[in-house]
């Protein structure tokens, strides 16, 4: 079996969290949102980070039982060799759907707003490209890159707000709480599925994090930034733009770059959000794309992953062209059956797994005293 020899740092890892939350998130979630809820919509950004916050609480208490194991490892240790393949294979199954769901988000964007003439497919390409030599050079290379990047995404987003602040207007948050509950519930599931419901498949990496007393810490504190940096983006949207004209676009944050206007040198620079987007997803499928590898080797008891890179990112490439008809489809499959899998893989199998860790352990306890009796 292959040794762990990659190892990151707790802040590294914080990074890690931060970008892959952030990744497709902060484009994609303020439009569903607003077209839910409107003027209400940061409200279940709200609600969305204390839910996410029990999550991650049932994650680190699975850590906490099956400390320096992979997701893949502690599927096969609780449930045994057979039942734990079963669902390891579901799991490497639904990391594959994500990196090619997050893939066409990045071509669907880039067709539909920056280079229209341009074909998908070379888009995927170009990408994945990127994202082969990253899960190539390993999620040490991979969590070090973050931690450069990093002021490169959080920079543009602060100068995107800060840049807006001219244009908003605090009474386009009224009325407050004028919604249905129905909307509320739907907008809170979206935004608790993509993407702290991902956060799963972090499980991958997390034994490679030197220091793991950290680890709760950082956790907690990656979720709740890059819960509160979408939902400051819901709210500027919001504040800019107004609820209906922010509502009617599928990139209501993209279109606040465009609304900035400082005299005549500092104009349209839509180019901030891309830049955000593009580094913050790119991340995203680089760790998605090393935790399918790691699962495969984990799964088939191999000594190298590397010789993966290159017919995973094809057929990644291939499949993400091909698996979804068109947006209108792939927005309503996200929004209305995407969060009830992902609950199912984040919270029913962990806390299923930390059930059976403590009856095994019980049923331990009892072996031994029975023995000493």
């Amino acid at each position: 079996m292959m040794q762990i020899k990659e190892f990151i740092s707790p802040k590294q890892f914080l990074f890690l969290i931060y970008v892959f939350c952030i990744g497709s998130a902060i484009l994609a979630v303020p439009a569903t949102l607003l077209e839910t809820n409107r003027q209400n919509a940061w409200f279940c950004g709200v609600l969305a980070i204390g839910f996410a916050l029990l999550i991650v609480a049932v994650l680190l208490w699975l850590i906490q039982r099956y400390p320096q194991q992979t997701f893949i490892q502690i599927a096969k240790k609780a449930l045994g060799p057979y039942a734990g393949t079963c669902i390891s294979l579901i799991y490497i199954f639904f990391m594959f759907i994500q990196s090619t769901f997050s893939l066409r988000d990045i071509s669907t964007f880039m067709t539909t707003q920056i280079v229209p003439e341009t074909l998908p497919t070379w888009i995927h390409a170009l990408v994945l490209l990127a994202v082969i030599y990253g899960g190539y050079l390993g999620i040490e290379v991979v969590a070090r890159t973050a931690e450069i990047f990093l002021p490169w995404i959080v920079v543009p987003f602060l100068l995107l707000i800060v840049l807006n602040i001219p244009q908003m207007k605090i009474d386009r948050l009224y009325p407050f709480f004028e919604f249905s509950m129905g909307d509320l519930v739907l907008g809170t599931t979206y935004f608790l599925g993509n993407p702290f419901m991902e956060l799963i498949f972090i499980l991958m990496i997390t034994p490679h994090i030197k220091g793991g007393k950290k680890v709760k810490r950082m956790f907690v504190i990656g979720t709740v930034a890059s819960g509160l940096t979408i939902t400051i983006a819901v709210a500027a949207c919001i504040l800019a733009l107004g609820a209906n004209i922010a509502s009617m676009h599928s990139y209501p944050v993209y279109l606040l770059g465009k609304m900035i206007s400082l005299g005549a040198t500092i104009q349209h620079v839509e180019v901030l959000v891309a830049i955000i987007w593009m580094l913050s997803i790119f991340f995203k499928v680089v760790i998605v794309f090393y935790a399918i590898q790691l699962s495969i080797v984990q799964l088939c008891n191999l000594r190298v992953r590397n010789f993966l890179s290159f017919p995973l990112g094809l057929i990644i490439t291939g499949v993400a062209y091909y698996i979804i008809p068109n947006t209108a489809y792939f927005n309503y499959f996200e929004k209305y059956y995407c969060p009830f899998y992902l609950f199912v893989l984040s919270v029913c199998f962990p806390s299923l797994f930390i059930a059976l860790s403590y009856i095994k352990k019980n049923k331990a306890a009892k072996g031994d005293r029975s023995q000493q009796t």
